[in-house]
């Protein structure tokens, strides 16, 4: 049977009732002492790279990296936010140029004898705030500078190989220890790096499979939401203002799948 709804107190979305939001990641009843059963002690779904709830003898997360208002089920919060970051910043830059466009044409229209002056004054105000808005968002984006350890271990693997193959190139030119020694050097290096790869694919895989299950449930929630909209439990304003959010949420988290998904394929020609 299904969960009763009810609306979060923070990020304001209809969600199933439990101890927390599967949305946002926030507890549903601050400051409530009631006995919560223990399966509902994580969302069951979350738009963000791998983000655990906090447990009391876990550090929250870092104030520095962006804020996601989704958790991705079995991914550390550090990274879900450098995953989530670069695919968050195509959904961005998209928004951008549309904000660019309708700020050019509200100029223009704001050239015309029969313009409503004040209300295309007020929409290029509503549209230079939202710009505003966005390009503070994309420089908290590209603050993050990391780099998941798959993607870090393969540019190494490929800076390596690409060592070896100089040395191989040059091998005439050099004394036959030394040509060793390099030689050497470079295999032991490729070789821990191939045996981190291993590992770093069993723990790719396991985000991979983190992501698609917390898109479902996010899909799951847009059909609950449907639903609440079509009976008449909600307002056609907060209907469409909580689906244009949770869309924008399962585009980014599609991107970051795309990402992860991409990393791992390149993993198969090692």
């Amino acid at each position: 049977m299904p969960k009763p709804l009810i609306e979060c107190p923070f990020c304001g979305h209809e969600v199933p009732d439990g101890k927390y939001c599967n949305l946002c990641g926030k507890e549903l009843h601050p400051g409530d002492s009631r006995n919560v059963p223990e399966s509902e002690d994580l969302p069951a779904n979350h738009t963000t790279e791998v983000v655990e709830i906090p447990k009391e003898d876990t550090p929250s997360e870092p104030i520095s990296l962006p804020h996601f208002d989704v958790v991705i089920q079995d991914m550390p919060f550090d990274a879900a936010v450098v995953l989530l970051s670069g695919a968050e910043l195509v959904v961005l830059d998209d928004e951008l140029d549309r904000i660019i466009e309708q700020t050019k044409a509200t100029r223009q229209a704001l050239q015309l004898r029969q313009a409503d002056k004040a209300i295309l004054t007020a929409r290029t105000e509503v549209l230079r705030e939202e710009f505003e808005r966005a390009k503070q968002r994309r420089r908290e984006l590209t603050s993050v500078k990391e780099k998941l350890a798959l993607e870090t271990i393969l540019e190494a693997l490929d800076k390596n190989e690409a060592r070896l193959s100089k040395l191989e190139g040059i091998a005439g030119t050099l004394d036959k220890d030394v040509y060793e020694e390099q030689r050497k050097e470079i295999l032991q290096t490729i070789k821990e790096l191939r045996t981190s790869l291993k590992d770093a694919i069993k723990i790719g895989q396991k985000w991979s499979k983190g992501i698609k299950n917390t898109l479902k449930a996010l899909r799951k929630d847009m059909n609950r939401l449907d639903a609440k909209f079509k009976i008449g439990d909600i307002s056609r304003e907060k209907y469409e203002s909580s689906k244009a959010r949770m869309e924008r949420g399962i585009r980014i988290i599609e991107g970051g799948q795309e990402r992860l998904d991409e990393l791992l394929e390149l993993t198969k020609k090692r």
